[in-house]
């Protein structure tokens, strides 16, 4: 493989597969059937091992990631370069700002052994049940950025805009047009806002500004996928080999090399890190550069170097000093996330979506990759911070205020691809207890007011209402005796659905609301 062509076939197999990736999270917003959504995270070794260390395990769904594994070994850290949307991503944020700061060769290459830590430290946390490779894996990360952030905030700009330009004589003939097109083929049909987006999209940003300081710093030192992907680069078939009878040493692909991995004046190569991208083809006026099939440490040609036998930067070797701060970190990360005063003090309203296992077990098993969110057809799911601990961040939650759990929808649980939340068959969401309401008299209008409102009663979704009134006889503010119906809640009905609360009419905090089964058992 010597033509400069394929850096070209890299580009356009890149954006095509990140165009492809935003396609599925656009096409989530349609509600029948989002099974194949269940896919994405499934790519991803790094998540299928830190599940089956938390939950004690094979996670067996997350099988299609060995393929990817296997072509890893024949072709490199490949994925990195062609198939990863945070890759992409931040190929095209690099383009941008990769070049503001400029920092020394040789404290790029020492940040190389940092992910190494991140991964190990990661897995450390799975088997003590402390589910973090949600929240960082690059797969499940891209997916609760665009799904939640970007394409929320996308979809409420354009609604605002065109809503605006309704307004506009003349304009709005043409903009009309263009806004039933957008609706129909990209915008939400409901409303996608989302408590707690504003951290999401920090850490997203956070991830993109990294390479303030290196091209693709994230992926350099942080990425844990990219370790495990960098483990197998430094076996794999497909390596990076140059002519030193027509290198001249001009440095031009050791310069284009977005991953640093090429040093000894471009003759040596750092397999595990190189992603394949093949600029350094591209950037070669000489034809010194080739890349071929080969078994590990096998086959040398005296005129041909790699880095397979030789490594000038001992700084990037994953010592026993490192191994130990991970584990260090480890110990210090699992007795912080372990404390959960709050969530003994009062989690009463934190509601999981129907089919998710026991608290604890749902904690192991969540990716935290936000799909469950994109598809709620009512926008009732959003993540989870720091309320119940840090070990739940980035985990759903119904917020019934802001959306209630649809009775015709199971979608959550269908896109679910740990395990996390059991699908839950329509015919038995009826019978499926992920809450109980009640109500808060001081605020309800029957019981405050003395005035019939049979708001809550009207909405309940269930065949045999879980919400009657009894008929007393009450003295109202004025010392007049009125009649009046006054709700009651049946808890041996109520799912927690949560459509009360979402449609009661008292302002602010719900006059019903939704807690926790009182049976849940407090970690």
């Amino acid at each position: 493989m010597k033509s400069r062509h394929w850096a070209k076939i890299r580009a356009i197999t890149q954006l095509v597969i990140w165009c492809a990736f935003i396609v599925v999270i656009v096409a989530s917003r349609d509600t029948t059937d989002n099974t194949f959504f269940s896919y994405l995270p499934r790519i991803s070794p790094f998540l299928g091992l830190s599940i089956s260390l938390a939950t004690r395990a094979v996670a067996d769904s997350f099988l299609p990631a060995l393929v990817f594994l296997v072509l890893a070994v024949i072709l490199g850290r490949f994925f990195c370069g062609w198939i990863c949307p945070l890759g992409a991503t931040i190929d095209g944020n690099d383009r941008a700002i990769a070049d503001r700061v400029k920092i020394s060769s040789k404290k790029k290459i020492s940040i190389k052994s940092w992910k190494y830590i991140v991964l190990i430290t990661a897995m450390i946390l799975s088997i003590f049940g402390i589910q973090l490779a949600g929240s960082i894996d690059p797969i499940s990360l891209s997916i609760r950025s665009y799904g939640t952030v970007i394409f929320a905030y996308l979809d409420s700009l354009l609604k605002l805009v065109f809503n605006a330009l309704y307004y506009v004589p003349l304009l709005n003939i043409i903009s009309e047009f263009i806004y039933s097109f957008l609706k129909d083929y990209l915008l939400d049909y409901n409303k996608t806002q989302y408590y707690n987006h504003l951290p999401v999209f920090l850490f997203f940003a956070f991830i993109l500004l990294l390479s303030l300081f290196a091209r693709r710093f994230w992926c350099k030192a942080l990425c844990p996928l990219g370790a495990i992907y960098s483990l197998t680069g430094k076996i794999a078939f497909l390596k990076r080999y140059v002519d030193t009878g027509k290198c001249t040493n001009c440095l031009a692909c050791e310069k284009n090399c977005r991953m640093d991995a090429i040093f000894n004046k471009g003759t040596g190569t750092i397999e595990g890190e190189c992603i394949k991208c093949f600029d350094c083809l591209k950037a070669c006026k000489f034809d010194a550069i080739k890349f071929r099939f080969s078994f590990p440490y096998i086959g040398k040609d005296k005129n041909i170097l790699t880095s397979d036998s030789t490594d000038p930067y001992p700084d990037i070797q994953f010592t026993r000093k490192k191994l130990f701060s991970s584990v260090a970190a480890s110990v210090i990360a699992v007795s912080m996330f372990k404390r959960k005063p709050a969530f003994a003090k009062d989690h009463s309203r934190l509601i999981r979506p129907p089919g998710a296992l026991s608290e604890q077990d749902f904690i192991n098993a969540c990716v935290r990759c936000g799909q469950c969110m994109k598809v709620c057809p009512t926008n009732g799911l959003h993540p989870v911070l720091f309320e119940y601990g840090p070990d739940a961040v980035f985990t759903p939650q119904l917020i019934p205020r802001l959306g209630f759990c649809e009775k015709n929808c199971n979608q959550c649980s269908a896109v679910c691809p740990s395990g996390a939340l059991q699908l839950v068959p329509l015919a038995k969401k009826e019978t499926t207890v992920i809450g109980t309401a009640y109500i808060i008299r001081d605020l309800c209008i029957p019981w405050s007011e003395y005035t019939d409102c049979l708001v809550c009663e009207e909405m309940c979704p269930t065949n045999k209402k879980s919400i009657i009134f009894k008929e007393e006889s009450l003295l109202n503010k004025e010392g007049r005796k009125v009649r009046v119906k006054l709700p009651y809640v049946r808890e041996d009905i109520c799912i927690g659905c949560g459509a009360c609360e979402n449609k009661c009419p008292v302002q602010g905090d719900a006059a019903i609301q939704v807690r926790t089964p009182k049976k849940t058992t407090i970690l």
